[in-house]
């Protein structure tokens, strides 16, 4: 939904499409960092500090005008982007280390099914975001998102622990 959401607030598409090239340019880099940060501090401390900064990062491009500042509005895409998408990966490799060996594989694909349910939906719940309030709710419901999931993975009681 971003690039939609960028231009119902008056962007062009030319530079929508950049806004998610920013998010997804700032993700490869993410992914590496907190895959680094996974292997030298463990799972818990990282992948909490990524979710607050994926929440940090949605709340605060609310007050970054979209249209007045569209560079700087790409940058803390790209940003956020950074934080969302190493999270993602990280849950994987959460997934594959909490389910014991027998059922490794069931619940993994178990988790995979859930994260495509929600995919789903939030394409339902992005429409309705867009339409009622913009990009101010939209970044409201990424934040709040944001705001549970470093919740749970705080209170996930088995974390990938650092490596030697």
């Amino acid at each position: 939904w971003l690039p939609t959401m960028l231009t119902t607030e008056g962007l062009s598409p030319a530079l929508a499409g950049m806004g998610l090239t920013a998010y997804n340019f700032g993700g490869v880099i993410g992914a590496v960092l907190c895959a680094l940060a996974i292997n030298r501090f463990g799972s818990r401390g990282p992948m909490t500090f990524w979710a607050a900064m994926s929440a940090v990062t949605a709340l605060c491009l609310k007050f970054v005008g979209v249209t007045a500042n569209p560079e700087i509005f790409l940058w803390g895409l790209g940003l956020h982007g950074l934080f969302v998408t190493a999270l993602q990966c990280a849950l994987t490799a959460l997934c594959a280390h909490i389910y014991p060996t027998l059922i490794r594989t069931t619940g993994a694909a178990s988790a995979m099914a859930f994260g495509r349910v929600g995919a789903i939906l939030s394409s339902f719940a992005g429409a309705a975001m867009i339409t009622a309030g913009g990009a101010s709710a939209y970044l409201n419901l990424l934040g709040g998102s944001m705001i549970v999931a470093a919740i749970a993975i705080g209170l996930v009681q088995s974390h990938i622990g650092p490596k030697d």
